[in-house]
């Protein structure tokens, strides 16, 4: 029960929900950065949350001098089936970065009727 308990906690610890990021980024957007880690083709890129900075997951570790470690990094892929962001955060955190997962991805954020722009 415990080890549910602190699987449970983890997940809490390491992602906001799109209102959550979005709130945050209202309040100061300078703290705060979003990198959308997908990779796809592009016709399937077709939108992204404004704003992010699109690096995809196998050119993340080249591109980390693109990412400012005094902000708070939200992490972005598909949607929660996805993967990806939960590895972009493994690697991001492992470099020293302060990093959070978007809860849903871009599904989610979208679905919310949140700020979306195209690619």
């Amino acid at each position: 029960m415990m080890e549910r308990v602190d699987y449970l906690q983890a997940v809490i610890d390491s992602q906001r929900s799109p209102i959550e990021v979005f709130m945050g980024i209202q309040e100061n957007k300078e703290a705060f950065e979003v990198v959308d880690v997908r990779i796809g083709d592009p016709e399937f890129l077709k939108e992204k949350i404004v704003g992010a900075k699109e690096i995809p997951l196998i050119a993340l570790e080249d591109r980390l001098s693109e990412l400012d470690k005094s902000k708070l990094i939200y992490v972005v892929t598909w949607s929660a089936a996805c993967t990806l962001a939960k590895q972009a955060s493994i690697l991001l955190l492992n470099h020293g970065y302060q990093v959070l997962e978007i809860a849903g991805g871009n599904e989610a954020w979208k679905a919310t009727g949140l700020p979306m722009q195209e690619v």
